[in-house]
């Protein structure tokens, strides 16, 4: 039996987020000591007792920034207004500053582009952890989708777009490598792909996490559960054991799937 893992990257990172902490730092992307490869073995060994051959792994590719064209600070003083008087609370300190209202545009401004650089600066620290994680450990690979929404005025995430589209068309596009499609991610949007997988003759695993007083976390995994022809809960200590193991005394170990007769 041979296993191809399609990890949506928001659903999961955030689960990691929710279950683990304290001890995983929310500012960290991801949990820095993890035992990735032995992880994805596990689950691929936990379904069917599966050889995994590669591990999908979803992110997204770009940040839009809204405004989507925010004028720098020596831009046009009379469009720098406008757009920055969209946001109700900088119009108010815009009209408040008069007669000085150019200068309160252009700090705001300087404000709002500082932190765009600043995040910037973030999403490419993102990337370069992620082909950390992909040159150190076997078969896993990033692919890159789509955008996710960041409001400079509100200063937080929209929805990320177009991640879960390319992972539901890798699920069929890839199905002849594959028996079993492991999908880790709790989004109940994937069902009809599942069904079409399933319709191919492949075996389709949705993977879940268990909290530490081993009830379910919210969101579609429920709906992926019903439709897939196993779901895999993975417990709060073994989840542990392989996003951080200097916490863990004993960590998990991994036994290997059984080798198929053409291995030899």
């Amino acid at each position: 039996m041979r296993s191809c893992i399609f990890v949506d990257g928001e659903n999961f990172r955030h689960s990691l987020l929710d279950l683990l902490q304290p001890e995983f730092d929310r500012d960290d992307y991801l949990p820095k000591t993890a035992r990735w490869r032995d992880f994805y073995d596990f689950l691929a060994h936990e379904c069917y007792g599966s050889e995994r051959l590669r591990t999908y792994w979803y992110v997204v590719q770009h940040i839009d920034f809204r405004p989507y064209k925010l004028p720098m600070q020596d831009a046009d003083t009379a469009e720098l207004i406008r757009i920055l008087s969209e946001f109700q609370p900088f119009e108010t300190q815009i009209n408040e500053a008069a007669p000085h209202q150019k200068e309160a545009a252009r700090r705001i401004a300087t404000t709002l582009i500082t932190g765009r650089k600043i995040l910037k600066s973030r999403f490419e620290g993102w990337e370069t952890l992620q082909n950390g994680i992909a040159l150190a450990h076997e078969a896993i690979e990033f692919r890159r989708s789509g955008a996710i929404p960041y409001d400079l005025f509100n200063r937080d995430f929209g929805t990320e777009k177009a991640v879960d589209v390319k992972l539901a068309v890798d699920l069929l596009e890839l199905a002849d490598n594959y028996d079993v499609a492991i999908i880790v991610s709790g989004d109940g949007d994937y069902v009809p792909v599942v069904q079409a997988v399933k319709d191919l003759g492949k075996r389709v695993v949705n993977v879940s996490f268990l909290t530490r007083g081993g009830r379910m976390l919210p969101g579609g995994a429920r709906r992926l559960n019903i439709i897939t022809d196993k779901a895999l809960s993975v417990e709060y200590d073994q989840l542990k054991a392989f996003m951080l193991p200097t916490q863990q005394a004993l960590p998990l170990s991994v036994t290997p799937p059984p080798q198929s007769p053409s291995a030899n």
